[in-house]
């Protein structure tokens, strides 16, 4: 990449108001983070580390725009793979920090020849966050982190 390409990414990010630039970063983090636990742990202990307990239900809709953008820019810049799972681990986790319960769907599109294709994205509060793009060609196999019925025994 060309150091004036570089030169002009920087200026957008200074930029950017205090709070942006920290969000960005943050979602840097988690994007890189996110690599990591798809690397180290099988699906059901990822599964079941997304799945834990949410946070409120209801979302700040401007807050989670702002992330949904934050994860976009930031997996568009990282020199490592980000694809859709990783940047909906991301939003996921961001969401979380600033306590918001979501949902990460993860769904599968036939393309012909037998082949499957995989796309996972964020909601919040019915907010689509990431991967929102194309969502009626995916048919939804998975959810991560939704909300669950509580089990009362006795009564």
């Amino acid at each position: 990449m060309s150091l004036r390409r570089w030169k002009g990414k920087l200026q957008r990010f200074v930029r950017l108001d205090a709070q942006d630039r920290l969000l960005l970063l943050r979602a840097v983090f988690w994007i890189g983070v996110a690599r990591l636990w798809l690397a180290a742990f099988p699906f059901q202990r990822l599964a079941s580390r997304l799945s834990a307990e949410g946070g409120l239900d209801g979302a700040d809709a401007e807050l989670v725009r702002r992330i949904g953008n934050a994860v976009s820019a930031a997996g568009a810049h990282v020199p490592w793979r980000s694809d859709c799972f990783p940047r909906s681990i991301a939003a996921h986790q961001l969401l979380k920090s600033h306590g918001y319960a979501s949902t990460i769907h993860l769904g599968v599109e036939k393309a012909g020849n037998g082949e499957l294709l995989g796309h996972a994205w964020v909601t919040c509060g019915g907010i689509v966050v990431t991967g929102g793009e194309q969502l009626d060609r995916y048919a939804e196999v998975h959810r991560l982190g939704a909300a669950r019925p509580k089990v009362t025994l006795g009564e």
